[in-house]
């Protein structure tokens, strides 16, 4: 498990890249959403290890790490880590802080796996995203998930 220290530095280093792919003329778009949805992922993991503890509606336990936890809290069968962390900002964060978090998984996961509601794409991920929708990933979404999760 790796201590806040290390998710924060991994955060940032994430972040950077992201900004770095935008001042090199949006040259690589679809990498640039894929690092500030990671950013925002060790932020929210570095998060983990503050004090109050977020805690889950169903188990009662302190969680400092979202990976390798699979077994669910009830019977609805098992959890992958992006359902852990998803179900523990709905539970601890504000709701432009979860929509935030969700929006850039989503634009991520469409950067990578060039899928939308069961359609492919019909283009490469980085001609699909202008660069108003990069900046939005940054610089709102990404900047609301930092706030609402109290880290910088």
């Amino acid at each position: 498990m790796s201590s806040r220290a290390v998710h924060l530095r991994q955060a940032r280093h994430n972040e950077g890249l992201a900004k770095e792919f935008i001042s090199s003329g949006y040259r690589y778009r679809d990498w640039a959403i894929t690092a500030a949805f990671y950013a925002a992922l060790h932020y929210f993991e570095a998060r983990l290890h503050d004090e109050p503890p977020f805690t889950h509606p169903l188990v009662n336990i302190r969680i400092f790490h979202t990976e390798g936890i699979t077994s669910a809290p009830d019977t609805r069968g098992s959890y992958s880590p992006h359902r852990w962390r998803q179900e523990l900002l709905e539970s601890n964060c504000a709701a432009a802080t979860v929509e935030s978090y969700r929006r850039l998984r989503a634009a991520s996961e469409l950067a990578r796996y060039h899928h939308r509601s069961g359609r492919e794409m019909r283009t490469t991920a980085h001609d699909y995203f202008a660069n108003a929708v990069v900046d939005q990933c940054l610089d709102d979404f990404l900047e609301i998930v930092k706030a609402g999760l109290g880290v910088s």
